[in-house]
């Protein structure tokens, strides 16, 4: 009990920790990411493909932006009420759905993406697995939660 509690509590932290991290990224990445691409591997920023490179990976962070911020939130809320010890709720299974969509739609918009940046893809790669993984996740949890609500009902 006392080491879940703590692995809770140093999620929540982690989620909190990203989501400072994307507001300021909402400010900074662009900057950054002209620096990295370009100066840092001093590459032409003339070249038409460094600049194509830069817009399409700069387009896909803010259109994936909304979808990572929704995340956090929901990430948060579900850690909120398993600190509360209130976790075999529909709450929680909405909560996991919205996340497993937020992941999809991070998926559709890097392998859009990808299609000009193909390291983006990797990516859209990535987040459909992790959807796919947290729709059966909320599965098992809706199914706990209709387990649960059964057994309250059987005296």
């Amino acid at each position: 009990m006392k080491n879940r509690m703590f692995s809770a509590k140093l999620s929540l932290g982690v989620c909190i920790f990203f989501a400072v991290v994307l507001a300021a990224a909402l400010v900074g990445f662009p900057a950054f990411f002209r620096w990295f691409y370009v100066d840092y591997h001093h590459l032409n920023p003339a070249n038409a493909l460094v600049q194509q490179n830069v817009r399409t990976v700069i387009g896909a962070f803010y259109a994936c932006a909304p979808f990572a911020g929704a995340a956090l939130y929901m990430l948060i809320r579900l850690l909120l009420n398993i600190l509360k010890n209130d976790v075999f709720i529909l709450s929680n299974v909405r909560y996991l759905r919205y996340i497993s969509w937020c992941c999809w739609a991070v998926a559709l918009a890097t392998g859009i993406a990808g299609v000009f940046y193909v390291p983006l893809a990797i990516i859209a790669v990535s987040m459909a697995v992790v959807g796919t993984l947290l729709r059966v996740v909320k599965n098992v949890v809706h199914a706990a939660v209709a387990l649960r609500e059964e057994n309250e009902l059987t005296i």
